[in-house]
């Protein structure tokens, strides 16, 4: 189908002008079909609320009647307003990887929806300026490549929508990872963007110090500890200025020892983007590693929290370095570390 008389709108990919926004609201108030960008793939939108747009899509994509159309939303409180249910394991996953290219199968009500928050400001504009929800799927006919641009969506739909938002090539040009969320484990629907490994992997937390010989390790044997050994969560730990491979201080091994806890085996590791995008939640021992971790990682910067923010007697403080330090000192700080843990476990229970 060619674009006919198709009005295309070129949107700012960064900061979205709000009149073309509106523009676009205003389209799909009005029953019409609208080209948008995010940040897998080109999708076309509809307004569930308005009678008849749904069909459209069905008609526009030649898409069997018995696929379901998933809803983009603005955000997972979005989700939530329609009685979606989340397993535990499925609201971490939400957490973690929404805004994007997660798409969760969820219960709602007797039946069941896909739902997907997109990490794309254009998108994420229109989503907002309609109230949260739209029905959005990949702007293609069904079993033909997905448009990874504007241009390519409107080559294969342009005859039947009212507006495209061009905000240039989507970034990603894969589709979302589509995981079956209505059981007790995650069942992967189709492997897109998100790998089945990074779907399917243990829940990370991630303890970070200095040069990751003392604070973090200790932090980490601990948890580990609190956590039992049945917990399906890893704990590891790193260090914004760690030389790798470097053994714990000998005052972190003794006093962790004393506590029939062992350290002898651990080996530094620098921080590192890998590590930092696989961790659920990052704890700094300060407001100084927090800053530099923030920094270098800003994706992450919803992600860190310091270890103190669990301890009652220490809220909000920096936890010492002890490096160098007689064995009470080490002491010390060891048990400033573990009073944060109970907390700190049912924070990550919750997760």
């Amino acid at each position: 189908m060619g674009s006919g008389k198709v009005k295309i709108l070129s949107m700012n990919p960064v900061r979205p002008e709000p009149a073309l926004i509106s523009e676009a609201t205003r389209a799909l108030r009005s029953g019409g079909l609208v080209i948008i960008p995010t940040e897998t793939v080109y999708g076309v939108a509809a307004d569930p609320g308005v009678k008849g747009s749904v069909e459209r899509i069905y008609a526009a994509k030649e898409r069997d009647r018995g696929k379901p159309i998933p809803l983009l939303a603005f955000g997972l409180e979005d989700v939530e307003r329609q009685k979606a249910i989340f397993p535990l394991w499925a609201r971490r996953l939400a957490k973690r990887y929404w805004p994007g290219p997660l798409t969760l199968v969820l219960r709602c009500g007797e039946g069941t929806e896909g739902f997907r928050v997109p990490d794309h400001a254009v998108a994420r504009a229109v989503l907002k300026a309609s109230g949260g929800l739209l029905r959005v799927t990949s702007a293609n006919i069904s079993g033909a490549p997905a448009a990874r641009t504007a241009e390519a969506a409107l080559e294969a739909l342009g005859g039947s929508v009212t507006l495209a938002l061009d905000s240039g090539p989507a970034g990603l040009g894969v589709e979302s990872t589509v995981v079956d969320a209505t059981g007790e484990t995650p069942v992967i629907l189709r492997q897109g963007a998100l790998s089945r490994e990074t779907v399917l992997a243990r829940p990370l937390v991630l303890f970070v110090c200095t040069g990751n010989t003392c604070r973090s390790p200790m932090a980490a044997v601990l948890a580990r500890h609190w956590l039992g050994k049945k917990s399906e969560w890893e704990v590891a730990s790193a260090g914004v200025s760690a030389i790798p491979g470097q053994r714990a201080s000998e005052g972190a091994i003794d006093v962790m020892a004393e506590k029939n806890m062992d350290l002898a085996d651990h080996r530094s590791q620098p921080l590192v983007q890998a590590r930092i995008d696989a961790a659920d939640l990052v704890v700094v021992m300060t407001e100084a590693h927090k800053r530099a971790v923030i920094h270098r990682f800003p994706g992450a910067a919803g992600r860190v929290v310091m270890l103190n923010d669990f301890n009652a007697r220490h809220q909000g403080e920096d936890v010492p370095d002890p490096f160098g330090m007689k064995a009470d000192v080490y002491r010390t700080i060891r048990d400033e570390i573990e009073a944060a843990m109970p907390e700190l476990v049912m924070r990550l229970r919750g997760l």
